[in-house]
C-alpha cells in the first residue's frame, strides 16, 4: 500500500508528487529513463541506479536550487523521505529560527545539511563523515552551493562518534543520524533477513557502499545504542539526540534501551516505504510535542494486513519434461514481452513485474473484435485506459525433485485478481508455446 498520505504535513511532495514528464522537459538527462505507458502517461524505474541518481539531481535543482554530484557506488538519497526527517526535527525544536544542528555520517551528498539550510537559511550544521571519498564529495557539494559558511564538514575516524565533533564549550539544538542498517554483507544482500515472500520487494535500488550500510558490530541497533552511550557524555551540549531506524524490529529494542531516558518515536512514510525515528533528551525542562509521535500509517498498515491475512501466492506446476531453464526462458523472452510487462530480476529465480494494461484477459473476444468498428458502448472494455498501475506481481520459479513450480503473488495495483488471471493465462498459453518450439532440445 502507498503511504504518501501519511507523509509529514509540510512535506512538499505529500500532495504534489514529481511530474516526471514535466521535470524531464526542464532536465533532459531524465528523458532516457522515462517509461511510456499506453495511456500516454509516463512512469519511472526506481530500480535503475542511473535513473534514481538523475531524478535526485533534477529534483534537488528544481525544487531546492541545489547543485548535486552523486556517485553510483554510494548511497543516493531519496529527497521526499529526507524531508520527513527534517520537518520532524523542526517540530521537535519548535521551528527555531537560528538552530545549530549535527549530522552523523553525511554521505557523499551531504543532503541532510543542504536541505536543512535551504529550508532554514539561518541555521548552521556540523556534519561528520568517516569515508574519505564521501568527505571529498560532501565538501564539493557544499562548496558548489556556496554554503561553506553554514555547513562544516568534518572528517572523522570510526573510533568515536561524537568525540572531535561536538565542542564541549558549545550548545547544539539537535543531532541527527541515518545509521548503517545491516550487521553484515549477507544481511545487506537479503540472504539472512526475515523478509517473507508475501511482503513486497523493495521498489528501489540500494547503491550504498558497505561503509554506509553495514555496521559489523550489530547493525543499526548496536550503532544507535553506541550513540545513546556516548550521548550521556554530552547531555548538556546537545538538547535533542535523534536517529532514524530502517527496521521496525529495531524500534522496540531501542525503546527498551532508553527506558530510563526521556524519549519519543515516530514513523516516516513515502511511497511503499516506512522508516522510524527516535529522539531522546537529558534536558528535564524539555517536553516532547505530542504531535511528534505518530502511528497513523502503522495503524492503516495493520488494518490492511487484516484484510489480506488469507492472501497466498498462486502456484502453477509444470510437467517434469520442462526444465528450469526452458521455463525461465519462456518467462523472460516470451511472456514478459507478450504481456508488455515492465520487469526486473530479483535473483536468478525471482522477478517482480508491473503491468499498466490488461493483455491477458478475454483473448478470444479480443481477437474477434480486433478490427471491430462497433460503437464504443459495444466494444470490449479493457484496462488500457487505467492511469494507475494495474498490478505489481512477484514471481518465483522453484524446482523440487525435477518438477518446476511458478509462484505469483499480487503486491499492489488496481487489479487485485491479476496474479490469478495471469496464472490462468500461463496455463492456457504455455502448451501452445511448447508446440511452437519445434526443436525438442529446447525443452532441456
Amino acid at each position: 500500500m502507498s503511504f504518501n498520505e501519511y507523509m509529514h504535513i509540510r512535506n512538499r511532495y505529500r500532495t504534489n508528487p514529481p511530474d516526471f514528464k514535466q521535470l524531464a522537459e526542464k532536465h533532459p538527462a531524465l528523458k532516457s529513463f522515462l517509461i511510456e505507458k499506453n495511456n500516454g502517461g509516463v512512469t519511472f524505474d526506481f530500480r535503475d541506479p542511473n535513473a534514481v541518481r538523475a531524478l535526485t539531481i533534477a529534483a534537488a535543482k528544481e525544487d531546492f536550487n541545489l547543485n548535486l554530484e552523486l556517485s553510483l557506488d554510494r548511497l543516493i538519497p531519496r529527497i521526499p523521505q529526507k524531508l520527513n526527517y527534517l520537518h520532524w526535527i523542526e517540530d521537535l525544536i519548535d521551528r527555531k529560527i537560528d538552530a545549530i544542528g549535527i549530522d552523523i555520517g553525511c554521505g557523499c551528498s551531504c543532503i541532510h545539511a543542504l536541505l536543512t539550510i535551504r529550508l532554514n537559511p539561518q541555521w548552521k550544521m556540523f556534519v561528520s563523515e568517516i569515508d574519505p571519498f564521501n568527505y571529498r564529495m560532501a565538501m564539493k557539494n557544499v562548496e558548489q552551493n556556496g554554503l561553506q559558511d553554514q555547513i562544516h564538514v568534518i572528517l572523522m575516524n570510526s573510533s568515536a562518534l561524537f568525540d572531535g565533533l561536538i565542542d564541549r564549550t558549545k550548545y547544539y539544538d539537535f543531532l541527527m543520524c541515518n545509521p548503517p542498517f545491516f550487521s553484515d554483507t549477507s544481511e545487506c544482500q537479503g540472504l539472512t533477513n526475515t523478509r517473507k515472500f508475501d511482503r513486497p520487494s523493495a521498489n528501489s535500488i540500494n547503491t550504498a557502499a558497505n561503509i554506509e550500510s553495514i555496521y559489523d558490530q550489530g547493525g543499526e541497533v548496536e550503532f544507535v545504542k553506541r550513540m545513546i552511550n556516548e550521548s550521556r557524555l554530552y547531555s548538556t551540549n546537545v538538547r535533542i539526540f535523534t536517529s532514524q531506524l530502517g527496521k521496525k524490529s529495531s524500534l522496540k529494542q531501542i525503546q527498551n534501551y532508553l527506558q530510563d531516558i526521556c524519549h519519543i518515536d515516530t514513523e516516516f512514510c513515502q511511497g511503499n516505504t516506512m522508516r522510524w525515528a527516535i529522539a531522546w533528551t537529558f534536558d528535564e525542562t524539555y517536553h516532547f510535542p505530542e504531535q511528534c509521535h505518530s502511528r497513523e500509517a502503522l495503524k492503516a498498515l495493520k488494518k490492511s494486513k487484516r484484510k489480506e491475512m488469507n492472501r497466498t501466492p498462486i502456484s502453477i506446476q509444470f510437467e517434469p519434461k520442462y526444465s528450469f531453464n526452458f521455463i525461465k526462458n519462456y518467462l523472460e523472452k516470451h511472456l514478459f514481452n507478450e504481456l508488455n510487462l515492465k520487469w526486473t530480476s530479483l535473483s536468478s529465480y525471482a522477478w517482480i513485474f508491473d503491468a499498466y494494461e490488461n493483455l491477458w484477459s478475454h483473448q478470444r473476444h479480443r481477437r474477434r473484435h480486433q478490427n471491430d468498428e462497433q460503437p464504443p458502448s459495444k466494444r470490449l472494455k479493457t484496462d488500457n485506459d487505467q492511469t494507475n498501475k494495474l498490478c505489481s506481481i512477484q514471481a518465483r520459479l522453484d524446482e523440487h525433485e525435477g518438477v518446476c513450480s511458478l509462484y505469483l503473488l499480487f503486491v499492489d495495483g488496481t487489479n487485485a485478481d491479476s496474479a490469478n488471471q495471469i496464472g490462468q493465462y500461463i496455463k492456457n498459453q504455455f502448451p501452445k508455446y511448447c508446440q511452437s518450439c519445434t526443436n525438442t532440445s529446447t525443452l532441456e
